[in-house]
């Protein structure tokens, strides 16, 4: 498939659950994965918004910044809910809150996913090396770093693990080139930092393609779809992809 006939890929933003048909329509075909904060914002989105939209897959997320997700947590409830999700996120850690609370919801997070076929979109800031000692703990072929900001040893790691990593224009071209190509996705993180990120809207990647278009060779849209094939065959999710975007992943 040519670069020109695929569709922009945001591994990451964030919609509200109570979506529109013409606010979906707007997104022009973009693929979006739309993160959640709260495992009670997931089951309400894909109700009420999320059939609506072939290129938009929700998340199942607990957000590490969201104390009272923290505190409604349970790993079985979150694992009995998997079956309705290709893609698992936000979660992480992050260096403001209950460190402890939220070591204890990753680690549950990571347990249920054990076995499931799905995306993982971890959230690190400020925590990237106990973020990576949890992954090592409880390894997933389907982990997606989301805005990984680690040192050079710890994208090594990283990588080694089997990590992909979700990157935004916001990130300096310093971190961007730590990251090797075959594990780049793109993401907007929408609406966070939109003055960094040049993002107008989910699924709006072009100041992440347009910085990446100078390290790489490989067209950029081209570059992250063939990736997410690799990591979606990794982690068997394309069985819970919608067949809109499975075919591109061929």
């Amino acid at each position: 498939m040519q670069p020109s006939s695929l569709p922009a890929l945001d591994v990451h933003a964030h919609i509200a659950g109570d979506v529109s048909p013409t606010q979906l329509n707007a997104l022009k075909g973009c693929v979006v994965f739309a993160m959640t904060r709260s495992q009670r914002e997931a089951t309400y989105a894909i109700r009420a918004g999320g059939a609506a939209s072939p290129s938009v897959v929700w998340g199942l997320g607990t957000h590490p910044g969201v104390p009272a997700s923290l505190d409604k947590f349970d790993e079985e409830t979150f694992r009995s809910s998997m079956s309705s999700f290709a893609v698992v996120g936000e979660v992480g850690l992050d260096r403001r809150g209950d460190q402890a609370a939220q070591h204890r919801v990753l680690s549950g997070v990571l347990r249920a996913c054990s076995t499931e076929p799905v995306l993982i979109s971890v959230h690190s800031t400020g925590r990237t090396g106990v973020v990576l000692d949890l992954i090592a703990a409880h390894p997933h072929p389907g982990v997606i770093l989301h805005w990984f900001n680690g040192s050079a040893n710890e994208v090594e790691r990283a990588a080694d693990l089997g990590c992909y990593f979700s990157v935004n224009a916001a990130m300096t071209e310093e971190q961007l080139r730590l990251i090797p190509p075959d594990k780049l996705l793109t993401e907007t993180d929408f609406p966070a930092s939109t003055s960094r990120t040049g993002a107008s809207m989910p699924g709006d990647t072009t100041a992440i393609e347009t910085k990446l278009s100078t390290m790489n060779a490989t067209p950029i849209r081209l570059l992250v779809w063939r990736n997410l094939s690799h990591v979606v065959a990794a982690s068997g999710a394309g069985r819970r992809l919608p067949a809109d975007i499975t075919r591109y992943l061929s």
